[in-house]
């Protein structure tokens, strides 16, 4: 029998979906509360490495990721011109018949979590999220601020890098930071001969774009910012092409179609590891709540994917919450800090170009090897 019979969901992305669609596989029944009466998410692309990929193939979802993704195993280094420097075949891990890596539209695969979630009868409240709780050897008794209250065997925070269960359960001076770094992110026509993903190196920032669908990709620019300035909406098409125009390439026979708002995203690159254990009594956070990862190793997603795996696998078999938990924090905050710490490294490395010792190509290549082992 499960450790839990009844766990409450807290967020509704791609974490708290997973965790929700493996629990009902798992037969407990989970419940989802989304703060966003929307459910809607930013309307931009995503990567999703081999790690990944191979997680969403544990619970079966990786055929229908791939019919709405564009998929490819192949990266490429460029100068700032767009010549290319270096090229690198990426491991399969999940065998010949599929691609390395994918980039899809997070509305997308946004919507087919929805609908596996629909179609497993979780219950989704939406407009609604948890302001206190109160535990005891048994259960969790949460208040929603609806006025509703319910009690549990476990809540999990699956509320990302701004996570209010987070704050609740350690406080809020365990929040990411911010790391002198701003990306862009914006949807643009695909060009035919786009068929991976591709960085470029220019004498200010980095650039590159990603495939992710037949007809679009997206830009992204990795900003050196010391202090994140914010910018109103209506210019951001204006200064995302102005911080592209040292580049050539296929990024300058885009950027001049980088024009409406609405296709671009504007952030802070944040980072944050929370100490181990995740977790206090019958309550854990999972996914960006747990360990912001900076995107430079387009692995934050797949690693709150396989978050989310690990605690339903070990929910279902471990005799005990506690022993579940402990089990969990012991497969995978290792991983978890290996992605965020040399994420952030690569990052400084990208301020301070050309410091001595640094080697971001060997990092990245070891995080990679390690990042393909099982978990």
């Amino acid at each position: 029998m499960p450790a839990v019979t009844k766990v409450l969901i807290v967020g509704g992305g791609i974490a708290g979906m997973t965790l929700a669609i493996g629990l009902k596989r798992a037969g407990i029944h989970a419940e989802i509360i989304e703060i966003n009466p929307q459910w809607s998410v930013l309307g931009v692309g995503i990567s999703l490495q081999a790690p990944a990929l191979r997680a969403f193939k544990m619970i079966d979802l990786l055929d229908q990721c791939m019919e709405i993704g564009f998929g490819y195993s192949q990266f490429s280094s460029c100068d700032a011109e767009g010549n290319v420097t270096a090229t690198v075949q990426m491991p399969r891990l999940n065998g010949p018949d599929y691609p390395s890596a994918m980039g899809v539209m997070r509305q997308a695969l946004h919507l087919l979590l929805k609908q596996v979630v629909a179609d497993a009868k979780v219950p989704v409240r939406l407009g609604v999220t948890a302001t206190s709780f109160d535990q005891d050897n048994n259960g969790v008794d949460v208040e929603f601020n609806d006025g509703i209250r319910g009690r549990y065997d476990l809540i999990v925070g699956t509320d990302g890098a701004n996570s209010k269960i987070r704050d609740i359960l350690f406080g809020t001076e365990c929040r990411p930071n911010y790391t002198g770094q701003a990306v862009w992110r914006a949807t643009v026509n695909r060009p035919s001969e786009v068929q991976g993903r591709c960085s470029y190196f220019g004498p200010r920032n980095k650039a590159g774009f990603n495939p992710v669908s037949q007809k679009q990709m997206y830009i992204y620019l990795v900003q050196n910012l010391p202090q994140f300035v914010r910018i109103a909406d209506s210019r951001l098409p204006e200064v995302m092409r102005e911080q592209l125009a040292d580049f050539g390439g296929v990024i300058a026979c885009v950027r001049d179609t980088i024009t409406d708002p609405n296709e671009i995203v504007y952030r802070p690159v944040v980072s944050n590891l929370l100490s181990a254990p995740w977790y206090r009594g019958r309550a854990i956070v999972i996914g960006d709540a747990a360990h912001t990862a900076t995107p430079h190793m387009a692995a934050g997603a797949g690693l709150a994917i396989e978050d989310s795996i690990v605690l339903a696998e070990l929910l279902q078999s471990a005799p005990s919450v506690a022993q579940a938990l402990e089990s969990f924090m012991k497969r995978r905050f290792e991983r978890c800090r290996l992605v965020v710490e040399n994420s952030l490294m690569l990052g400084e490395w990208e301020k301070v170009p050309n410091l001595p010792g640094a080697d971001p190509a060997g990092v990245l290549d070891r995080s990679l090897k390690a990042l393909a082992q099982p978990f």
